[in-house]
């Protein structure tokens, strides 16, 4: 039996991480037909971006996906550990992530602009943090990130004095990172998960200096579909928001 096309259209845009417009679409198909599948849809969409409510929330959620993908005890977690002390691990990210093509996109700024003082804006695991500080050893980097964990391991990581990792949210990085302008920022697969895009684009655009660049990434994930839509599930805890910028 076909699904109902507006929940399928629901479903697409929660695979495209629009939660905001399929949440829109759900709200209003309840206040036209008071049809409880749409009521309770929506109330399950809302419960994947309990973390955004407040700042405690998202940090903590964030905190709570990468200690327990990443921080865990685990035979695999301890032959990674062996391989960071060693030095393979840094060495094998910067190898990797050197050919990534948006890597080589920020890297061909950074030889066209040769900025000094770069700001990471949700490091991760610390990849293009790394791979551009071991490649660009002129260049200082500022990164930052939400999850203690993700700093901690990628300070073990770190192999290079020109590059810092912080912990905290991009928004109130001026608590905490040191003063002055940087002259490129950078923020990859970050501002679709953030609580408020604005806010944060805000803060970074304040830390630039006149002329400064700010090179970012946000995945725009497209489907041709044959048949109906599976049911799109977030089981982290950490859903997307809304999607905040479309590429051409």
């Amino acid at each position: 039996m076909p699904q109902d096309p507006l929940l399928q259209q629901v479903q697409l845009l929660l695979y495209r991480d629009d939660l905001s417009t399929a949440l829109a679409l759900l709200d209003d198909a309840y206040a036209r037909t008071a049809d409880p599948v749409y009521k309770e849809h929506a109330g399950r969409v809302r419960g994947w971006t309990k973390h955004l409510q407040t700042r405690e929330s998202y940090t903590d959620a964030y905190e709570a996906y990468y200690r327990d993908l990443k921080g865990r005890w685990s035979l695999k977690h301890l032959e990674r550990d062996i391989r960071v002390v060693l030095g393979f691990k840094t060495r094998k990210v910067v190898r990797r992530t050197a050919k990534d093509p948006e890597f080589q996109l920020l890297e061909r700024e950074v030889i066209a602009a040769r900025p000094a003082h770069v700001f990471d804006a949700g490091s991760g695991e610390g990849r293009v943090a790394l791979t551009l500080a071991a490649r660009h050893p002129s260049v200082r980097i500022e990164a930052v990130d939400v999850s203690r964990t993700n700093v901690r391991l990628s300070s073990r990581m770190n192999r290079f004095e020109n590059l810092r990792f912080h912990c905290g949210l991009i928004e109130e990085a001026d608590r905490f990172l040191p003063p002055g302008p940087f002259d490129l920022a950078y923020s990859f697969a970050v501002l679709e998960h953030v609580r408020d895009v604005d806010e944060v684009v805000s803060s970074i655009m304040s830390r630039l200096r006149p002329g400064g660049r700010f090179c970012f990434v946000v995945p725009m994930n497209e489907f041709v579909v044959n048949g109906d839509l599976p049911a799109c599930r977030h089981e982290d805890g950490v859903a997307g928001h809304v999607r905040v910028f479309s590429e051409s």
